[in-house]
């Protein structure tokens, strides 16, 4: 077996091979540094020779030398969302798009769990780790290999000697257009939520990106499998142009939100029709409106997307770390009253239109400190009274002169619009950064 990239999720699908008796020998294709493999069958390789089925993990590009030699080579190449999908035995909710997805994740995961009890209901994918460890035997490994690699059954070793029946019922995953790219397997209900223009640093263009999003809903050969059950399900923005066309190449039950949320949720800080895809959704899965409402008003948020970290002063600091898009930041600036915002905002683009932030800061009154390698460029676009005269390359500077401008009533969010890898190794590590040094001061 071949794992093309070892970060969290080549690992896991390591781990998971790993168990696997029928599994002679791992092999991971890195291009960082060589490592010398901590524990069992894995080792680093330069060669696909010998490799019956290759695992691609997400951040690997599948325009990368070795996808390309795999597939001259009739290597079949799979994914752990792939595999996954095709063969958890119970019901799969997969949610895209290129904001809100993990507070919509997190929202379906609590209602279900609300009605269905918390034993009965996992999730993982973008935001979290695969899930395999969730597939207690997988009947059909090598099921797309050469015919003299396949086995009949592979069995997994179960680490807590729970059977299904005992165990997940539901698993809710978060899916990156990396995840979807070249999936044949689809979730038993697809949640849709908004395409704008993300990851073109990544995507060879904008079409390779929304055909990646579509696949979520695509009718394929290992499509879902409990449409049986009453699954098969569609839930799509009717308010996206891009997601609105979706329902055309689906044969699914399809169920329409839009931009309001049919339930009032005024305490939470997240766009409307986040609230309305998970409130749509958790009713396709049967999720009582009791239950709904329950979650909805004691939901707590999810972290880096508008957390609310401290009051100093009479100043409400937010780590939205996650916002990583123009819109999530609109979404931000629409969350507090007007005037009443200072944003961070900075980072490295990932070749995104900021013209209609712009507009919003300037309709809103947001003030904004701009740093890292957007810093100019948002600077420089945005009028005097919106922009603070210096641009800082630390997050430390950045907080400390939104502190210093900042009075009683404002609010202050870390909302950057851009990816963090000018400053830091991901979204997370800065808004835990930027948490760390808030509760500092």
């Amino acid at each position: 077996m071949g794992i093309l990239g070892f970060g969290v999720d080549g690992k896991e699908v390591c781990e998971f091979l790993e168990g696997i008796d029928e599994v002679e020998k791992v092999i991971i294709f890195d291009d960082s540094e060589p490592r010398t493999a901590d524990r069992g069958p894995q080792q680093y390789g330069q060669s696909l020779d010998g490799i019956d089925l290759l695992f691609r993990s997400p951040g690997f590009p599948i325009t990368h030398s070795l996808v390309k030699e795999a597939k001259e080579k009739n290597i079949p190449i799979t994914s752990s969302t792939e595999f996954f999908l095709q063969n958890f035995p119970g019901v799969t909710i997969g949610i895209t798009g290129s904001n809100g997805k993990t507070t919509c994740t997190a929202l379906i995961t609590e209602m279900l769990k609300a009605e269905f009890g918390d034993e009965n209901v996992e999730r993982g994918g973008n935001d979290g780790v695969p899930r395999l460890d969730l597939l207690l035997s997988s009947p059909a490994l090598l099921d797309r290999a050469p015919k003299t690699a396949r086995v009949e059954r592979l069995p997994l070793d179960v680490r807590d000697g729970r059977t299904l029946e005992e165990s997940t019922n539901f698993v809710v995953l978060e899916l990156s257009s990396f995840q979807l790219i070249d999936s044949d397997a689809t979730p038993d209900v697809s949640v849709v939520l908004n395409i704008t223009p993300n990851h073109l640093d990544w995507h060879k263009d904008m079409d390779e990106y929304v055909n990646a999003k579509k696949k979520i809903v695509k009718n394929t050969e290992h499509g879902s499998r409990n449409t049986d059950r009453g699954y098969g399900v569609a839930v799509l923005n009717q308010d996206d142009p891009i997601v609105k066309k979706f329902s055309e190449d689906t044969d699914r039950e399809v169920v329409w939100f839009g931009n309001k949320s049919p339930i009032n949720a005024d305490c939470l800080k997240t766009h409307p029709s986040t609230l309305s895809a998970a409130v749509k959704a958790a009713r396709a899965l049967n999720v009582s409106e009791e239950n709904i409402k329950k979650v909805l008003q004691t939901f707590p948020g999810v972290k880096h997307r508008l957390q609310f970290i401290r009051e100093i002063d009479g100043v409400k600091y937010y780590n939205d770390s996650s916002c990583t898009t123009p819109e999530s930041a609109i979404a931000a600036c629409n969350a507090f009253p007007e005037g009443s915002l200072i944003l961070l905002m900075g980072g490295r683009d990932k070749g995104m239109d900021f013209s209609k932030l712009y507009e919003v800061i300037k309709e809103r009154k947001v003030r904004v400190v701009p740093y890292g390698e957007m810093g100019e460029e948002f600077k420089k676009n945005l009028p005097d009274n919106c922009s603070f005269s210096t641009i800082h390359y630390s997050l430390q500077d950045a907080i400390v002169d939104a502190r210093q401008e900042a009075s009683s009533g404002d609010n202050v969010a870390l909302s950057p619009a851009c990816a963090s890898f000018d400053m830091f190794k991901n979204a997370k590590k800065r808004g835990e950064e930027f948490t760390e040094i808030v509760e500092g001061v």
